[in-house]
């Protein structure tokens, strides 16, 4: 269970008690993300998030914010994502003033210097070059890219390298007062805690926060796509990365839960059905899996593949020929109960730690503005029926919603146009 409490100032405060636990986590969240930049401010939210950790008024320098954090043996971080940026610490429980102490700090006073800005730039520079060269993670970003095209929800979270050496401090300044409000931001803490005075505690060492609404909103979402499509980076690789999926649906609508059951039948574990083709029966990957994935207004089904060039398309065609399968011939009642208990038992496992509690509901405040309590949340899971996961199969299972993302050593994209325009 968790409490959600909103101050005048519109600071949302979301505490999440557990009792069996030795630590706390506090995540500071704020609703900005790559979705809200322009053309020249791509990647200025990741690259502002390393800004918070290079000093602030009362640390000016990056060194004792490390110090600080190191010398309570806690985990501390930051994320960006397109539509939410982060900064938690993860700590026993009798550090949860000192982990409050410090992101309170960073999150309203960092300097921002421009000396600090310059020297990070080849940082985040680095970073980025890192991501291209890991295909595994860069296909996401391809798979993006394919589906949305040339709008902030096909832009790279972390940049392009002109933007980022293009920065000022202040487009950095703009950018944070304006973003970095108190009715775009929730502090979340999940762990072992005093429930009596945490409360007011947060509501304190954020009472100076800047107020108003983000000036920054970010721009629907246009998904204009009539036939199969295809995004082919050829790069000389030991084996090939390739994601196949759909469109699908975004966090607040109704059929999510059922897409997501239907993404657990296809490829979570060991015993769901691309697994046992794929790597089982035919041998052709080490990786396999499929989900369904929501933002706030766009969702996509997928099923990512690491193989041997030699078997891209023997793999590609196995995937599609799941997805008919599943779409046209349904599911049965023992897959659905197993499927159901599996991501209850699996979801109950990852919710003992407090910095998962913290992200879970921290992440569905963000997104949806309407957090649910797991049990709701395994309310609606159990609500879904075999003929809930035959509805949203055939919604989303249409050529005109059919996406491959491709990395390996191919030019010629024609043979995979064919396969895609057969389904």
């Amino acid at each position: 269970m968790f409490k959600k409490t909103t101050l005048e100032n519109g600071l949302r405060i979301i505490t999440a008690p557990m009792k069996g636990t030795n630590t706390i986590t506090v995540l500071v969240l704020c609703g900005t993300g790559s979705d809200h930049e322009s053309r020249e401010l791509r990647g200025i939210s990741h690259f502002l998030e390393h800004m918070f950790f290079k000093g602030t008024e009362n640390r000016p320098r990056a060194i004792q914010i490390a110090e600080e954090l190191d010398g309570i043996g806690s985990v501390y971080n930051a994320f960006t994502s397109h539509e939410i940026t982060g900064y938690f610490v993860k700590a026993e429980k009798a550090h949860l003033a000192k982990s409050l102490d410090v992101l309170s700090d960073i999150y309203k006073h960092s300097l921002l210097a421009e000396e600090e800005i310059e020297r990070e730039k080849q940082v985040v520079i680095e970073e980025l070059h890192r991501d291209l060269d890991t295909p595994e993670n860069h296909i996401w970003w391809i798979w993006e890219r394919l589906l949305y095209k040339d709008q902030p929800a096909g832009w790279d979270t972390i940049g392009i390298e002109e933007t980022i050496r293009s920065f000022t401090r202040e487009q950095f300044v703009n950018y944070f007062e304006h973003q970095y409000t108190s009715a775009n931001t929730a502090v979340v803490v999940a762990g072992n805690f005093d429930e009596a005075s945490i409360g007011s505690d947060i509501a304190k060492r954020f009472a100076d926060i800047r107020s108003g609404n983000p000036i920054r909103e970010k721009p629907d979402v246009k998904e204009e796509q009539a036939s199969p499509d295809i995004y082919l980076e050829h790069k000389k690789t030991d084996q090939t990365h390739l994601v196949v999926g759909f469109r699908g649906y975004p966090g607040l609508h109704e059929s999510k839960y059922a897409a997501e059951v239907l993404g657990a039948i296809l490829g979570s574990g060991m015993s769901s059905r691309m697994f046992v083709r794929i790597r089982e029966r035919l041998g052709l990957a080490y990786t396999v899996m499929s989900a369904h994935e929501s933002y706030s207004n766009r969702g996509f089904l997928v099923t990512y593949a690491g193989v041997d060039h030699t078997n891209v398309e023997k793999t590609i065609r196995a995937v599609l020929e799941e997805y008919k399968k599943i779409r046209d011939e349904g599911i049965t009642p023992q897959e659905l109960r197993r499927v159901k208990d599996q991501i209850r038992g699996r979801t109950s496992i990852t919710l003992e730690a407090s910095n998962a509690v913290a992200n879970f509901v921290g992440q569905e405040e963000m997104m949806t503005g309407k957090p649910l309590t797991i049990d709701e949340i395994f309310d609606k899971i159990e609500a879904v029926a075999i003929d809930d996961i035959s509805r949203v199969s055939r919604e989303m299972m249409k050529p005109e919603r059919l996406n491959l993302a491709l990395i390996g050593p191919f030019e010629d994209k024609r043979v995979f146009e064919d396969m895609l325009n057969e389904f």
